[in-house]
Formats: structure tokens, C-alpha cells, sequence
């Protein structure tokens, strides 16, 4: 399925009036996991792993609660809605931080799973990178889940590894691929 351009496709910037503890309760997480990067001795490797990561109801109204907590401390959050429907979302920090205040969180990202591939994602990190450049940031950071389909996603929009890792991201996550994405590249 192929989605470009689309007329029924809107990117929405998150407001406590267009969104509620409800607004996930349809969003499908649902991703088999069949390889993992994983550090050994200081080189990445695909290593074989398995297990599928699936959202019940109580996780997605737990991340929209995230979402709206978030909000309300200055964060900025957008929407990919299709048909009014939420298939896609991104939560950008609201701080700078690194040793030159260059990088802002890129918290969460996610794309439902029905809509993958079809350049939805994209476009909403295409839109998120943008309000990123505007608060002042130089690299978007990710603290990115470390699923082979998950940094291949990341590498084609021109993620690489992050040159300051986060410290409390990396202990928050230990197998999270620490990354960083320069705001002035064109994807």
C-alpha cells in the first residue's frame, strides 16, 4: 500500500483540545521481532532473537497518557491522522541537551502496523525534524529500539549511531541503539 500525497492524510500538531487518554485505544503495535542488534566487546551485531511486541488497551492508554503528561510540560507531539483515524505519532522533547545543547529527544515514534512502508513515517518525521530545527536543535536524538526492521527504518531516513551517547537513555534501555539524525540533512 502506497500513500503519498494523500488527500485524506493530515499531520496534526497534538493539542489537550484534539487528543485524550482514548485517541490510541485503535493504534495496532503489534511487530515480530526475529533479530536484534546487540553490542559485543564494542561491535554491533544482528543477533537471532524472538518475540513480538504488542500493545494491549492499557499500554496504549498508558503511552496517550504519556503523551498528554508530555504536553503539558512543554513537549510537542504530532499526529498522522488517515480518515481521522490515528495511524501514525511522534513525541518531541522540550529540552536541549548534549555537550553543546545540540540534541532534542525524539521520545516516541511510531508508526501502526497496517500503515508501514507507506511513507507515512516519513513524512511525519520529515514534519517533526522541522519543529526540531525551530526550538533550536541541531541533531534529533533517538534512543532507538534495537529491532533489525526498527534501525533499518532509521538508517533510510540517515540516522546513524549518536557521536554523545545519552547516559540515562542508555541506562534507561540497555539494548537501545543510541542515535542521532543532523537537522540541517535533507531526507
Amino acid at each position: 500500500m502506497q500513500i503519498k500525497n494523500s488527500q485524506n492524510l493530515q499531520i496534526v500538531n497534538v493539542s489537550l483540545n484534539n487528543f485524550n487518554k482514548n485517541s490510541l485505544d485503535n493504534f495496532i503495535l503489534n511487530q515480530r521481532v526475529t533479530k536484534c542488534w546487540r553490542n559485543i566487546n564494542g561491535v554491533y551485531k544482528l543477533l537471532p532473537v524472538d518475540y513480538t511486541e504488542k500493545w494491549n488497551l492499557l499500554e496504549r492508554r498508558n503511552m496517550a497518557q504519556k503523551i498528554i503528561s508530555a504536553i503539558n510540560f512543554g513537549s510537542t507531539a504530532l499526529v498522522a491522522l488517515l480518515d481521522n483515524s490515528i495511524v501514525a505519532f511522534v513525541l518531541l522533547g522540550n529540552s536541549l541537551f548534549g555537550k553543546d545543547k545540540q540534541y532534542i529527544d525524539l521520545e516516541e515514534f511510531y508508526v501502526t502496523e497496517p500503515f508501514r512502508r507507506c511513507g507515512i513515517g516519513k513524512m511525519l518525521f520529515e514534519q517533526i525534524c522541522i519543529m526540531a530545527k525551530q526550538f533550536g536543535a541541531k541533531k534529533l536524538y533517538i534512543s532507538a529500539h534495537s529491532a533489525e526492521e526498527s534501525i533499518n527504518a532509521y538508517k533510510k531516513y540517515g540516522c546513524v549511531l549518536a557521536k554523545e551517547p545519552n547516559k540515562a537513555h542508555m541506562e534507561k534501555e540497555s539494548f537501545d541503539l543510541q542515535l542521532e539524525y543532523k537537522l540541517f540533512t535533507s531526507i
